[in-house]
C-alpha cells in the first residue's frame, strides 16, 4: 500500500519530465543503460568506502548515485511511452539491467564489509558470513524476478504478488545506505547488516509467495484442461 502510493507520487513527477522527450530521438534503452552505469558507480564507491574505512560521510556519493539509478529506472519507461519507442527488446534490456544492478550493489556491500556480522555477534570469520549473506541476497533477488517471469510465461498474472519487488529492493538499498552512514558516523555498527538480513528473508518469502500463487492458479488451468480432454474423449467415443 505504501509503495503503491509512492509509485503514484513518483509517476506524477516522472510523467511531466518524460513528456518533454516527445518528438525527440532519445533512446529509452540508453537511459536504461545509464541507470545501470549509475548503480555500478554506487556499488564500486560503496566497496571502496567500506574496504578502505573512509568516513561514513563518503557514502553520500553512493546515496546520490542510487537515487540517480532509480530516477533513470523510472524515466526510461516514460520516455519509451511518450516517444513511441516502447519495444519488447526494451523490456528485456530493462529487466536484465535491473538484475545486474541488484547483483553489483550487493557485491559492493560484500567487498565493503557491510554485510559482515557486527562485533557484538561472536561469529568466527565474519567476512565469510558476509559473503554467504550477500550471495543469499543475490539468489533471493534473482528468484523473486525469475518466478514471476516464469509464471507469466504460463499466463499467470503476477502483478502485485509478493512483498518485495524491484522498487522495494531499491528503496531498501537507498534508505539502508542513509541509515548506515548516519549510524556509523555515530559509532553504531551493523545497521546495513540487519537491514539486508531482513531484506534477504523477505525476498525469499516473496519467491515462495509467488510459487504458491502460481501453483494455485495453474492447478485451475490444469484441472480445466483435464476436464476438456475428458469431454473430448467421451465425444469421440
Amino acid at each position: 500500500m505504501v509503495m503503491e502510493k509512492l509509485r503514484n507520487i513518483s509517476n506524477k513527477i516522472i510523467t511531466p519530465l518524460a513528456k518533454k522527450f516527445q518528438g525527440s530521438h532519445v533512446s529509452p534503452n540508453i537511459i536504461t543503460i545509464l541507470g545501470l552505469v549509475a548503480m555500478i558507480v554506487a556499488s564500486t564507491w560503496t566497496a571502496v568506502v567500506g574496504y578502505s574505512r573512509f568516513h561514513p560521510a563518503f557514502l553520500c556519493i553512493t546515496i546520490a548515485f542510487i537515487f540517480l539509478s532509480g530516477f533513470f529506472d523510472l524515466l526510461d519507461g516514460g520516455v519509451a511511452k511518450f516517444t513511441g519507442q516502447k519495444t519488447k527488446f526494451g523490456g528485456v534490456l530493462d529487466s536484465t539491467c535491473d538484475r545486474y544492478s541488484d547483483a553489483f550493489f550487493i557485491i559492493g556491500l560484500i567487498f565493503g564489509n557491510y554485510l559482515n556480522p557486527p562485533p557484538y555477534i561472536p561469529l568466527p570469520n565474519p567476512a565469510a558470513w558476509g559473503v554467504v549473506i550477500g550471495f543469499s541476497g543475490i539468489v533471493g533477488a534473482f528468484m523473486t524476478s525469475y518466478v514471476r517471469s516464469r509464471a507469466e510465461i504460463e499466463g499467470v498474472k503476477m502483478a502485485g504478488v509478493g512483498w518485495i519487488e524491484r522498487g522495494e529492493r531499491l528503496s531498501v538499498f537507498f534508505l539502508g545506505t542513509i541509515a548506515e552512514a548516519f549510524a556509523s558516523a555515530n559509532g553504531v555498527y551493523g545497521v546495513m547488516f540487519w537491514t539486508f538480513l531482513v531484506l534477504v528473508v523477505l525476498m525469499h518469502l516473496t519467491a515462495f509467495q509467488r510459487i504458491h500463487h502460481a501453483r494455485k492458479e495453474l492447478k485451475l488451468v490444469d484441472a480445466a484442461s483435464a476436464r476438456k480432454q475428458d469431454t473430448t474423449a467421451v465425444t469421440t467415443t
